[in-house]
């Protein structure tokens, strides 16, 4: 679901489909910007850029090693690298130009705008994290609480880009889409590897 929702947004930013609803949605979003909710977004859009995605991923790689868990932690690792290729492969493959249509408010809009990075990566990042850290837990309760919070975490991060100027609604709908999709695959490996007995070594 999550890839066809994908595919069908590249299809319609590719053949110029998708800019006129674009560019409505951010002119109605700019008419309500505020100093607060300014300040608001400008901290939001924070916690889905690298410097903050990076060191997290590495914390949870750190902590999965600590806790005995090497192959949990080289797939969740690998899950995010090659989730971040993906990205990049389908930025320069569409190479969609940064929005012009709203004054920016905040820096950090590098190369191309499709898809939204900060966006795609957070279920990547947060999504699998959530996964590895609960999956010994005894009730699906407060996976379900931590799913809904990454999963509301990811949708500001993504209003965020647009309500500062630096993408279209379509790269953040692209990148929740694909980041999503991406997630999902990989979440079943990494809860059966935190769930998996460890190795006995000879002489233990």
């Amino acid at each position: 679901m999550s890839f066809a929702l994908f595919a069908v947004l590249t299809a319609l930013v590719s053949t110029g489909r998708a800019d006129q609803v674009d560019r409505s949605a951010m002119l109605a979003l700019a008419a309500h910007r505020t100093a607060a909710l300014t300040w608001c977004m400008r901290v939001i859009t924070t916690v889905g850029s690298g410097a903050i995605e990076i060191p997290a991923a590495l914390t949870v790689y750190a902590g999965l090693r600590a806790r005995g868990r090497l192959a949990a932690a080289h797939t969740y690792l690998a899950a995010c690298l090659t989730g971040w290729a993906l990205y990049a492969v389908v930025k320069v493959a569409v190479h969609r130009t940064r929005p012009r249509i709203v004054s920016r408010l905040a820096a950090g809009a590098g190369w191309y705008s499709y898809p939204s990075g900060h966006t795609m990566l957070a279920p990547l990042v947060f999504g699998l994290a959530v996964i590895a850290w609960t999956a010994a837990a005894r009730t699906s309760s407060d996976r379900l609480l931590l799913t809904a919070v990454v999963a509301a975490l990811a949708c500001g991060i993504g209003l965020s880009r647009v309500y500062l100027g630096l993408h279209f609604p379509t790269d953040v709908l692209a990148g929740l889409a694909l980041g999503t999709g991406w997630a999902t695959l990989w979440a079943p490996r990494v809860d059966a590897l935190v769930l998996a007995p460890r190795p006995v070594h000879a002489g233990a």
